[in-house]
Parts: structure tokens; C-alpha cells; sequence
């Protein structure tokens, strides 16, 4: 049994939306959701102590509901906003799929008393109203492990145990379950491993947590069948700061490395052409690599 008299809640700081990142107020108003929903005390994880905590224009009932299955009455919560990536935008329409370090300390049953911790992506959806955005909903609250908690399983292939055991894939628990329930094309893991080969990338989404549809469109995403990876970060540095490096940089090369690898689908910063194939931008791209399958 864990030891509860020396567990406690790790400490969390507030996420600032970096200078230079697209769509800053949805990021913002996404991050500001999060950490106010789950860093709470003990007794306060309940629906009505949730909607005291926010502000009234910073989401709806609808939201909170929608968290409910994270929030515990009997517990105290910590949130630590990693990243908030851009999932899909329009005039007055977000998707923020946030990359988030979810804490929980149980003291007693009936739920095992310690700390959990979990690397969640979550798929925030936002509205605005005239000037101000407000999270609306929440479309995926990140999955759940695999066959009620197993981190292993022997039948999965030999490029996903490769990419599970990589110090230089950073992976959120979410994506990680993914690839345990062996739906993760192994194209899409060949190509994680070739893109991390001399460099460490941070892993956003696989398929869980990712809108169903391109945004504001009625074509699936790739993403949901197992062909597409997103990625925030490459050797700690974020997707949009390299953006504002210019194009001779370790995001565009990667762009370039994917489509020599084959990929068919590569969005990021820049729109360029190569011996490979072609690259697409737009801003829902300025944060983050997409690498894909088309078919």
C-alpha cells in the first residue's frame, strides 16, 4: 500500500502563453480552464465547488460536466498545463488539444489512497462571444489505459515497444495508450523513431484527444485512424519559437526528413516543395508538426 503520510501534491505554476504563439487568448482562456477545474482540495472536486471556482464567462455548465469523471470529492487535485496546441480554429470556433500533468492524492478508500499522476491530453472546446472566448466543452478527456491499467503488452510490434522504450520520444500517457491497444499504424511509429533518430521530439497527440473530424470539416482526420502524429516540441524547444527562427531550422528539417521518409501528409510552419512531396501551413500549423498517411 502506498505511503500516504509522505505523499503530497507536487507543486503546479500557472502556464503563460509564450510571446509569439498563435491564438494566444484561446490558449490562455484553454490553460486557465484546466488549472482552475483540477487543482483543488479535498471536498472541493464536486460539480458546484468546481462552477464557484470559475468565473462565469470562463465556461460553460456544459464544460464542467463534461469533467466530471476526472474531478473526486475525496481527494485533492493538482493540474500542470504542459501545452496547449492549437486542435482546429475559426472566427469563433477553438479546438485546444492541451497536454496536461493531472495529479490526484487520495488519502482513504474508497478509491487506493496515494498519488496517481497522469499525462492527459484533453480536447478542449472554446466559443467566442464577441471579444471573449469561453471553454464550451470538452470533446476527450484522454482515454484510459489499456485492459484495465496494463502498461505492457508482449503482442504490440517491435517499432511500438521501440518507440515506448525511446528516451528521445516524449510521449503524455495518452498517446501511450494508444499505442498499447495496437491501432497506431506502424508506419507512423517507424517514422517517430526515424524523426527522433538525432533529435528528442515532444509528442502532442496520436490519435485520442484529437478532434474526430478536421475541424470545421466532414472528413475524419487521420489522426483517428492511426496515421497522423502531432508534435509540439523538438529538443525542448517549441514548434512556434523554431517557427520564429526562420526556415533553417530542426522543425523544418524534420519537415523535410518526413516527407523523405514518405509521409503524405506534413503541415507545420512553412508551405514548401521537395524531391518528397509537398508541405501545407496554416495558423492551426504554426504550433506544431502534423505528420501523417494519407491512405
Amino acid at each position: 500500500m502506498p505511503d500516504t503520510e509522505s505523499a503530497t501534491l507536487p507543486e503546479v505554476r500557472a502556464y503563460e502563453v509564450a510571446q509569439g504563439e498563435p491564438a494566444p487568448e484561446v490558449k490562455g482562456t484553454a490553460a486557465r480552464f484546466l488549472e482552475t477545474v483540477f487543482t483543488y482540495g479535498v471536498g472541493e472536486g464536486t460539480p458546484q465547488k468546481t462552477r464557484k471556482r470559475l468565473h462565469a464567462e470562463e465556461a460553460s455548465d456544459t464544460a464542467v460536466d463534461d469533467a466530471l469523471p476526472l474531478l473526486a470529492e475525496d481527494a485533492a487535485s493538482a493540474a500542470q498545463v504542459i501545452y496547449p496546441q492549437l486542435g482546429g480554429l475559426t472566427e469563433d470556433q477553438a479546438s485546444i488539444m492541451a497536454v496536461v500533468e493531472l495529479h490526484l492524492l487520495q488519502e482513504k478508500p474508497p478509491r487506493t489512497p496515494g498519488l496517481s499522476s497522469a499525462t492527459r491530453v484533453i480536447d478542449l472546446r472554446l466559443s467566442r462571444d464577441e471579444d471573449e472566448w469561453q471553454v464550451s466543452g470538452i470533446a476527450s478527456l484522454g482515454g484510459e489505459p489499456p485492459d484495465g491499467g496494463s502498461t505492457e503488452d508482449p503482442g504490440i510490434s517491435d517499432a511500438a515497444e521501440d518507440v515506448l522504450q525511446s528516451e528521445r520520444i516524449k510521449l503524455p500517457d495518452t498517446a501511450r495508450w494508444d499505442i498499447l491497444t495496437g491501432e497506431i499504424d506502424d508506419r507512423i511509429l517507424q517514422m517517430m523513431l526515424a524523426l527522433s533518430a538525432e533529435h528528442t521530439i515532444s509528442v502532442a497527440v496520436l490519435s485520442t484527444g484529437h478532434p474526430t473530424n478536421v475541424f470545421d470539416s466532414s472528413s475524419v482526420s487521420n489522426h483517428i485512424k492511426g496515421r497522423a502524429v502531432d508534435i509540439w516540441a523538438i529538443d525542448g524547444t517549441t514548434v512556434s519559437d523554431l517557427r520564429d527562427q526562420g526556415a533553417d531550422n530542426t522543425a523544418r528539417a524534420l519537415m523535410e526528413l518526413a516527407l523523405d521518409n514518405g509521409a503524405t501528409e506534413v503541415g507545420g510552419p512553412w508551405a514548401f516543395d521537395t524531391s518528397g512531396g509537398a508541405t501545407f501551413t496554416d495558423t492551426v500549423h504554426e504550433d506544431h508538426l502534423h505528420i501523417g498517411f494519407k491512405q
